[in-house]
């Protein structure tokens, strides 16, 4: 019996070198392998509490593999062949744990082994200046809605031009309404604006800037100071079939050199002021995005280099078009030095005959009155079956929920910069006549116009509840003379629209 025990054992062993010289013969001789950044040879990582990435480059003489023992690093590629130089997006999740944490990534070539250490640290490693505590999550967390100043400090022919002048008194009202964050649409490139060089922005209109951004503030209130429309120098120069290099590099030295004026301007306030890059930059194409993604690189890099509180300050990147479905295809983050400090902001106006269409259009024909499910059967009875069915409820739950998955699942909030409706009086709606009802709707006008308010007033509370519960921030459009607020009368226009946007912004809830 022992004799039996002593072969199996020797059979084994034999087994065992065996499979051992074959395993040695399967590790590639010469293997040279690497992850590099900038050129340079990459031996680790060390990454912010907040979610990001980073892109390496790959280079492999052999067949290669990637893992990460941990879930919260994960790799865009785990494997591939050889390959001179091949990007690997590394991304990392928000740190919420309290502690710095480790992964490892393992880089497998033809049996030859790397390993790289990942460090990703916490929010209590960074010691912010005061008032700079709160990054992007915690800013956004705190703003129960927000209200436009609409295009006050962007009038060609000076402000006041177009709805009236900024006062305390409005910003005061305001907060007294229910809203918290106030966005300051401005102007910088509009010649009275300008010294006469055409690139130095003129005192008082920065220090005009700062006294309404001072009137938000003396309310406790969150203030975005942003490049708007600004006739166009920025949002339509990103069109990377008409634009030649240097035209490009022309307009991304332009929005670093604002920047740079107006964050030093208001490099020592406090983490109530945020700044957004841009508007609605006019993208149509991934090319586009591509120099789109300059610009705000651009931003990003203006504001961080004046130092003081603005390495800290949260900032606003906008989407191409402010489109959701455009920023959920084609949108990456900017690179930034100071940890979840970005927020992405895009805009909701949908449908377009409802929130944007008027009787002033060409396209007067196709608006309609009436939104969402409690409201159908006024459209059906009254106003030809006009109903926008492809973008109701169902569709708000479906754009907010792109937005969450895209950016707020990995810790990046999301702003709804400009989100409201053109109110509708059917008294002033010079193409009533066209429609087959027109007695029946005559006869029924009062009801029917209050109905039409509660509509608009349900479609704001709806966008600002579901904004919210998928994690984007809501900001109403409003400019004067809208029938919202009065800003001379310092009164709301029609109560019933107010009253049901707060009570949908109070019933939503972020997820952070």
């Amino acid at each position: 019996m022992k004799k039996t025990y002593l072969y199996l054992f020797f059979i084994l062993l034999t087994m065992t070198v065996g499979l051992q010289s074959c395993k040695d013969d399967d590790v590639v001789e010469g293997a040279v392998f690497s992850l590099s950044r900038d050129g340079k040879e990459v031996t680790d990582f060390s990454f912010g509490y907040g979610q990001g990435h980073v892109m390496v480059a790959l280079a492999s003489n052999t067949g290669w593999t990637l893992t990460s023992d941990q879930p919260w690093c994960t790799l865009s590629n785990v494997s591939g062949t050889p390959t001179e130089e091949q990007y690997i997006k590394i991304t990392y999740e928000r740190n919420t744990e309290g502690q710095a944490r480790k992964a490892t990534i393992t880089m497998n070539a033809g049996g030859n082994i790397k390993q790289y250490e990942v460090t990703q640290g916490s929010k209590s490693d960074i010691i912010c200046p005061e008032g700079m505590e709160q990054d992007a999550i915690e800013i956004a967390r705190s703003i129960s809605i927000g209200w436009n100043l609409g295009n006050t400090l962007e009038a060609p022919d000076g402000e006041g031009s177009w709805g009236g002048e900024a006062s305390q008194a409005v910003i005061s009202k305001i907060k007294e309404l229910g809203f918290n964050a106030v966005r300051i649409p401005c102007a910088w490139n509009q010649p009275q604006y300008l010294e006469a060089d055409g690139k130095t922005i003129k005192a008082d209109w920065m220090n005009r800037v700062k006294e309404v951004v001072d009137y938000c503030i003396k309310e406790d209130m969150h203030a975005i100071v942003n490049i708007h429309w600004d006739g166009g120098w920025q949002d339509q120069s990103c069109d990377a079939s008409a634009l030649t290099p240097d035209s490009i590099a022309t307009v991304e030295a332009k929005v670093y050199d604002f920047w740079t004026q107006i964050a030093t301007a208001f490099r020592d306030y406090d983490g109530h002021l945020l700044f957004a890059g841009a508007n609605e930059p006019a993208v149509a194409n991934r090319e586009d995005m591509a120099v789109l993604h300059r610009y705000e690189q651009a931003f990003v890099n203006a504001v961080r280099n004046t130092g003081g509180n603005n390495a800290y300050r949260n900032l606003i990147v906008q989407g191409p078009d402010t489109n959701i479905d455009k920023t959920y295809d084609w949108f990456e983050l900017p690179e930034d030095p100071a940890t979840a400090r970005l927020m992405v902001e895009v805009h909701y106006y949908v449908p377009y005959n409802f929130c944007i269409n008027d009787p002033s259009t060409e396209l007067a024909s196709s608006m309609t009155y009436f939104w969402g499910e409690p409201y159908e059967q006024y459209a059906l009875e009254y106003m030809d079956g006009k109903f926008d069915y492809e973008n109701q409820e169902g569709y708000v739950h479906e754009q907010m929920n792109k937005m969450k998955t895209k950016f707020v699942d990995q810790g990046i909030p999301v702003i709804i910069g400009e989100f409201g409706v053109s109110y509708r009086e059917f008294a002033n709606d010079p193409n009533l006549e066209d429609y087959q009802n027109y007695d029946k709707i005559v006869a029924n006008m009062d009801m029917l116009q209050e109905k039409c308010e509660e509509s608009e007033g349900y479609f704001l509370g709806y966008v600002a509840e579901q904004a919210k519960n998928y994690g984007a921030v809501p900001f109403l459009w409003d400019i004067q003379g809208a029938r919202y607020f009065d800003r001379n009368k310092l009164e709301l226009v029609v109560p019933v629209i107010h009253e049901m946007l707060m009570e949908g912004a109070a019933k939503g809830q972020y997820p952070y």
